[in-house]
């Protein structure tokens, strides 16, 4: 049962790291010529296999969206805006912005040796460079322990990118608790608990005329980067965030209505002069911006709700359970997809990974296979509920939770039947208001209780 994003890789990546931190170190003490020697053969062989890991990193994620092939771009300039270099020309375009950092790792150096805090840091930012890429994103720059990414381009769809910013934050966070902490826990004996390390991140969308693209420094030290109040304040927002949190800024999520449901309101606890724990909102950015004429600005801000928003990712249901707080439940033998239905042709649409264009017709299946007869106390019952958000559907009447089906599957013994050669339940409904919506498939056995649930996610435009 897969039950970790990449976790063999990422091992591989962080044993290939300290290998090569751990041999540099060597040669640089002992000074010999044939440790140089040996080292200078064994970077070659560490290297292939790190990128080897690296991209089986992309490669995992990006399979579970459906997106074939990996990116390649490179760190540094954002490759559609680097006409700009070292020129005096300006582009207006739209970009989503991901900051990132790792929480707690300057706590690494009084626990590790620092070529090791060389390694894991390295590694951990590597992993989280490739989920970037797996998404689609661009990995601009690193800074220490920071990681500034966009998601966007001149040819890249802008509900597209803003998806994949969200879907990449989701990710990151799964990584890090699912894959991450695990992998430092099982090398490193001298810390049997890594999970103080975790990332905090800061997201936001800024539109066309709301950011400009241009070139700053000098002549051979120059940076192509975006100037806009939405860019700077995905930093701002990372700064606020709590361990393994994801803020986000309100124009990321009205832009495609993102529903509350998926987002809350960060609190901040303290304690009071009685010794009581006091919860606060903090709906809004610390500081208030004052414009030209005077008026003062208050932006509204939210946390991702990652235990509600990564049940949605397209990842196995046992991988996606196995997280803290997960509503989901995994059954060997029962699985649940979405196909898009283009005359005969069914397309598989994977949970989330692409915004849907209206008044497509959609087929929710939900898949019981041979192995259900010998473990499961039948009859089972499916039940299907359907959630629409958003103002769209909320100004059509169609806003609110619909249960659409409830089946019947009766056991039957002869195991040449086509039930168990994975006879599908079938639900067809279709896309029509803008926004975030979900199917949900839940099972119960013939005592009522829930042997299977998930949850697939249909973005649309």
């Amino acid at each position: 049962m897969k039950r970790s994003i990449s976790r063999e890789s990422f091992s591989r990546m962080l044993d290939s790291e300290i290998k090569k931190t751990s041999k540099k170190k060597f040669s640089a003490m002992d000074g010999a010529l044939h440790a140089s020697m040996e080292s200078l053969s064994s970077e070659k062989s560490w290297a292939t296999s790190d990128a080897f890991s690296q991209e089986s990193i992309q490669q995992d994620i990006r399979a579970s969206f459906g997106r074939v092939g990996i990116n390649l771009n490179k760190i540094g300039t954002h490759p559609d805006f680097m006409h700009l270099a070292e020129t005096e020309d300006q582009e207006n375009h739209y970009i989503c912005s991901l900051f990132l950092d790792i929480k707690n790792s300057t706590r690494l150096t009084f626990i590790y040796e620092l070529h090791e805090v060389v390694a894991i840091k390295n590694t951990i930012l590597k992993a989280a460079a490739e989920a970037v890429r797996a998404m689609d994103g661009h990995v601009h720059r690193f800074m220490g322990d920071a990681l500034l990414a966009f998601f966007g381009g001149r040819t890249k769809d802008k509900d597209d990118s803003i998806i994949d910013a969200i879907n990449c934050a989701s990710v990151l966070e799964s990584l890090m608790t699912g894959t991450i902490i695990p992998v430092l826990e099982q090398t490193y004996y001298q810390n049997p608990k890594a999970d103080y390390l975790g990332f905090r991140i800061g997201l936001d969308y800024g539109s066309d005329k709301d950011v400009l693209w241009a070139s700053y420094g000098l002549k051979d030290v120059y940076e192509v980067t975006p100037t806009s109040f939405f860019v700077d304040v995905a930093a701002k927002l990372q700064g606020i965030a709590g361990k393994n949190k994801s803020m986000l800024g309100s124009n990321i999520i009205d832009e495609i209505d993102l529903p509350e449901d998926y987002t809350k309101i960060k609190t901040r606890t303290q304690t009071n002069k009685h010794g009581e724990i006091e919860k606060f909102p903090l709906p809004n950015l610390p500081r208030k911006y004052k414009d030209r004429d005077g008026r003062v600005h208050i932006y509204k801000v939210r946390e991702l709700d990652h235990a509600k928003y990564r049940d949605l990712l397209p990842f196995p249901t046992e991988l996606k359970e196995s997280h803290p707080n997960s509503a989901l439940v995994s059954c060997p033998g029962i699985s649940f997809k979405c196909f898009t239905i283009d005359g005969n042709i069914w397309n598989e649409y994977p949970s989330i990974s692409k915004m849907l264009e209206k008044n497509i017709n959609l087929k929710f299946k939900v898949l019981f296979d041979r192995e259900v007869h010998s473990t499961q106390n039948f009859p089972l019952k499916l039940n299907l509920t359907k959630r629409n958000y958003g103002k769209e559907a909320q100004l059509d009447g169609k806003r609110g939770v619909f249960h659409i089906t409830k089946t019947s599957i009766i056991k039957n013994n002869n195991y040449l039947t086509a039930f168990f050669r994975a006879d599908p339940i079938i639900h067809t409904d279709s896309t029509a208001y803008r926004g975030l919506h979900t199917m949900e498939a839940a099972v119960t056995d013939t005592s009522g209780v829930i042997i299977f649930r998930d949850i697939i996610g249909i973005y649309i435009k």
